[in-house]
This record gives structure tokens, sequence and C-alpha cells, in this order.
């Protein structure tokens, strides 16, 4: 029996050191994960739950690297390894990647190992920089551990004094998550109502292609011409000749991107989130992209045979599709062994401001599998491919399918020029050339492109087609009636009051491009449903025998701003100058 003790004791030196290692480690990971989860409460009425994992898994793996790196360290002086690490881990997880792109300069002049592969520069650039950080923070711990053996300092107080103030200020951040999380939980998980009633026609031999084309920002003919000085007739005229019916004072019923294709693609409006959610102390987006993504209208075309395209955007409005048979998306792409997933806003900020970001986007590969990678698109290519894939989609067999593309354009940066050559300064504002301008010059742009594709589309469908040729908000008021160029769309979307804005900027601001291919439909339901709301009731009511009714024009406008997104107040009278009396106050039909 003696002879076992010095190994028990053995044992119990290492559990005790294992301990003491992991409570160094446990402090780190939580300084790791307090920026993290600051910047996700700010944000919170746009993110989800989900999106706080990728994030606090990369903190994880940075500080247990750190801390297995200076475990000897602190074993031999906690005081001075704790304060070397705590700076290096502030480094490491707050903005590395912007530090590192201020220095980058100098490195790459002092770099002996430059490539002709820029993506294997920004690799050895990190590296290069990571040891210079490591060994800074080595170099702090041995300075102050010689310091301290020459001081008589109560280090055992300062190092849990230290530790202290860490873990309480991640206990309150962590309580405040923890609370958003559990009042916001029943809107990580909505799934919208399905279409009342039930086609007459399920079984439909003849199920033309069905094209919902979303311009992002493209505002109405007559707000063009009223307050951009700009004749769209060419483009009207075009649809005209191409048996479209144009709505030329056409306007959204919902100010934003998410909430006007929600409503679009449930053929209803908001009355079932607004019920739900109006009175919620905490209001996210999340039930709006949930909308759009099990949307109504996209299950009932699934469920009369159609397939389903979609050409979706960074934003979360589009950037995944469940329901989808194909899925165009190539930007913030994380590969993981061959499984790809979608980033949102939140978690793809925090991962490319992470020191692993250079890393994973130079990739990893065996053969054809992938082992981890990376994959981004500039705006501007998005935009180019997404053209070239729609036209690709229009010249293939016709019939049976649903194609959904979300096109941010007009919206800015402004690249194109009328005759798609790139503008030299994208900017939204007054560089280069007047930015009323630059958005005329997309509109342009975006008009031939469109002339194209629909003559493609009509030519291999017989003209048999359904285009739906849309936009889901009109341009911004605060850029081209006030151009501040300050922020101030921002402040506009999370916080400002629309009832207090002037008649000019709402009607910009709502004003919509509302152009309807819908073969044999007559100009009476054509006048009577050819708006945001109403036009796939009519698509479902024509060509499939659903009995839904029209609704209502109405108009809802943000009192708080988007930071309370199911309140709304309705502006049927400063926007048409008209009032409704069956259009509700606040968008809930449903207690009316």
């Amino acid at each position: 029996m003696p002879k076992k003790r010095p190994l028990a004791a053995k044992k119990t030196k290492k559990n005790n050191q294992f301990k003491s290692w992991f409570s160094f480690w446990g402090i780190l990971f939580m300084l790791a994960t307090l920026p993290v989860l600051s910047t996700w409460l700010k944000n919170r009425y746009q993110v989800t739950v989900q999106d706080i994992i990728l994030p606090i898994v990369l903190a994880l793996i940075t500080t247990l690297i750190v801390a297995i790196l200076f475990r000897k360290n602190y074993s031999e002086n906690r005081l001075a390894a704790l304060t070397s690490v705590v700076l290096l881990t502030l480094v490491l997880n707050y903005n590395y990647e912007g530090r590192l792109e201020s220095i980058s300069p100098v490195i790459n002049a002092l770099n002996p190992f430059q490539s002709s592969n820029a993506q294997t520069n920004n690799v050895i650039t990190s590296l290069i920089f990571l040891v210079i950080l490591f060994a800074l923070a080595k170099l702090l711990y041995y300075i102050l551990n010689r310091f301290l053996a020459k001081k008589k300092w109560p280090e055992g107080e300062l190092t849990i004094g230290i530790v202290i103030v860490i873990a309480v200020i991640f206990i309150i951040q962590a309580f405040s998550v923890s609370r958003a999380i559990i009042l916001e939980w029943p809107q990580f998980f909505y799934r919208p109502p399905k279409l009342a009633g039930a086609p007459t026609n399920p079984t439909a031999k003849n199920k033309p292609d069905i094209y919902y084309i979303v311009l992002d920002r493209y505002t109405n003919q007559n707000i063009l011409q009223d307050q951009f000085n700009f004749d769209n007739s060419n483009f009207t005229n075009f649809l005209d000749n191409n048996q479209f019916y144009v709505n030329e004072n056409a306007d959204a019923n919902y100010p934003y991107t998410t909430m006007s294709i929600a409503s679009t693609l449930n053929a209803n409006y908001l009355s079932d989130l607004v019920s739900k959610f109006g009175n919620a102390q905490e209001q996210i987006l999340q039930p709006y992209h949930d909308s759009i993504r099990y949307s109504s209208v996209i299950t009932a075309l699934k469920s009369l045979g159609y397939s389903y395209d979609e050409l979706g955007t960074w934003y979360e409005t589009t950037n995944v599709a469940p329901l989808a048979d194909h899925v165009y998306q190539a930007d913030r792409q994380l590969n993981i062994f061959n499984r790809t997933i979608t980033l949102d806003e939140f978690p793809e900020d925090e991962f490319t401001s992470s020191l692993y970001y250079r890393f994973i986007l130079k990739g990893l590969k065996i053969g054809q599998f992938n082992i981890i990678g990376y994959h981004i698109q500039s705006e501007l290519d998005a935009t180019t491919s997404k053209l070239a894939i729609l036209n690709n989609l229009a010249n293939q067999p016709s019939g049976g399918r649903f194609i959904f593309a979300h096109i941010l354009v007009p919206h800015d940066p402004y690249y194109f020029n009328a005759d798609g050559s790139l503008n030299s300064d994208s900017g939204e504002n007054n560089g280069g050339e007047q930015v009323k301008q630059k958005y005329i010059n997309q509109v342009e742009f975006i008009n031939s492109q469109m002339k194209t594709l629909v003559n493609q589309i009509n030519q291999k469908s017989n003209n048999q087609a359904i285009i739906i040729l849309q936009s889901d908000e009109g341009a911004y008021p605060t850029v081209f009636n006030h151009q501040e160029f300050n922020g101030s769309s921002s402040s506009e979307i999370n916080a400002g009051n629309m009832l207090q804005w002037s008649d000019d900027d709402l009607k910009m601001k709502f004003g919509v491009l509302a152009a309807y291919h819908l073969p044999g439909v007559g100009q009476t339901d054509l006048k009577a449903a050819g708006n945001s709301v109403d036009i796939f009731r009519l698509v479902l009511d024509h060509y499939f025998g659903y009995n839904l009714p029209y609704l209502p024009e109405c108009y809802y406008a943000y009192p708080n701003g988007r930071v309370q997104p199911f309140r709304y107040e309705n502006i049927n009278v400063q926007l048409t100058g008209q009032a409704n009396s069956v259009c509700p106050a606040n968008s809930d039909f449903n207690s009316h």
C-alpha cells in the first residue's frame, strides 16, 4: 500500500494542475466571448440564436490554443501570465483582421516569402503577424515576471481580482443574452399559415413557368418622373408591347424588403405576425425571414408539382431557401467536410474579422473533398452572375418551374452605367456625378437586362410564362431628397418615425415597380389584383382554381423604426390622399 501513495499524489497533483489550467482557459474564454455577446445584443433585432454559435466556437478554439501555449507560464506566475494573455486575447478577438489590415503593408515589405498568389500572401502575412503577437505576449510575460519578482505585491489577490472582474462582466452579458433568447424564443421558429382553401385544379397539365423577379429599390414610374426627372416610358412601353400590365403608380404595402417580400410571398398582410408578436417586449426580424423561406405561396406551388429555383442575396431575407430544389448562392458559403453553411451577416462579420479568416479563405482540400473553405462574392459579381443564371434558366425547357430572383439593382452600390460599363465611383454619394444620376444609370442598366430576359422567356415559353416583375421597396429619401450621406439611412431603418416624413419622402420610399405578364388574365382582374399583396392570389385563382378573395390595398409604416418590426401604423391617407375604412390601423386584420 505505501508504494501506491506517490502515484496517488502524482494523480492529485495532475488533477490540481488540470483544474488550475481549466480555470485559466475558462477566464480567457469568457473574455473572448464578451465582444460576441455584446455585438449580438446590439444587433439582436436582426440576429438569431444560431448566429452566435460560430463566433463562440472560434473564441473557444482561440482561447484553447492560447491557454495551452501559456500553460507553463501560468503555473510559474499567474499574475504575469494572466496579464499577458488577457492583452493577447483582446487583440486576437477584438477586430483582429482590422488590425492586421492596418499593419499588412509593413509586414509585406519585410516578408521574404512573397508569392504570386494573393491568398497565399495573405496567409503568410497572417502567420507572421501571429508569430509577432505571441512573441510580444511572451516578452511581456518575462518582463512582468521579473518585475513582480522584485515587488512584494499580493499577486494572488490581484489575479483573483482580474478573474472576478472578467467573470462578473461575462455573467452580466450572458444573463442579458439569455434573457433576450428566452423572450424571443417563439420568434425563432415561426412558420406562416397555409393559404385558406384548396385548388380545384391541382393536377393541371399546363403548368406555366412562374418568374418572380424582385428588383430591389426600383421605384415607380411616377416617382421617377416627378422626383428624379427621368422618363421611364421606353421601358414601360416595351412591357406594354409584351402584354404586361404596368401599374405606374404602384406602392408597396410595407416599407422594407423583408416585410414587403414576406407579404407578397404569403399573398396576405402580415396580420398573423402582428397578432402573435406585436406586443412582444423583444421583437426580431427572424419571423419575417421564415415567412419567406416557408411561404404559403411557395408551399402551395410545391404541392401543385412545381420545382423551385431561388437566386438570392447575402441578406437574410433571401440568403437561404430550405424549400428550393436549386439554390444559386455563391456568397458567404462556409464549407466544412463538404457540407456548405450559408452565413448570416452577424456570424459572417465575426468570422471575417477573426484570425481564421485568411487561412480558411485559402481553403484545404484532399482531391475533390473539401476539408474547409470559404467562398465570398462581391455584389458586382453576384449581380452579373445572377443575371447570367436567369438567362440560362430562361433558355431551358419551359413549364412547371417557380423561379424567384432577388436582384440588388438599382440598390446601391451603383456599379453600373446605363450602357453596362462600370461606374468609377459607385458610392452612395455625389462623388463622380450626382447620386440621383447614379441611381438612374442603374435603372437604365437593369431595364436593358430585363428586356433581354423577357424576350428569352417569352420566346422559350411561347409567351405563356407568368412574369411578376416587381420591387420590394422604393428608393431612400434620406439619400436622394436630403443627401446627408452620414449613416442616416441606418438611423431611419432602426429607429425613425415614418409618420413624420413628408409626403414626397413617403411616396419615394413606398413607390415600387409593378409589372405583370399573366397570359389569359383580363384587365379587370389585373387592375383589381395587380399589386404586391394580391398578385399571387390572382395567379393561384386563375391558373389553379383557388378561390382567394382579393384584399384591399392598405399601406403601413413604422412609428418606432425597425427595432419594433411588428408595430405598424396605417398611412393610406398620407400616401394616397384617401382613407380606406377596411384597413386596420395596425396591420392586424385578424382583430377586425
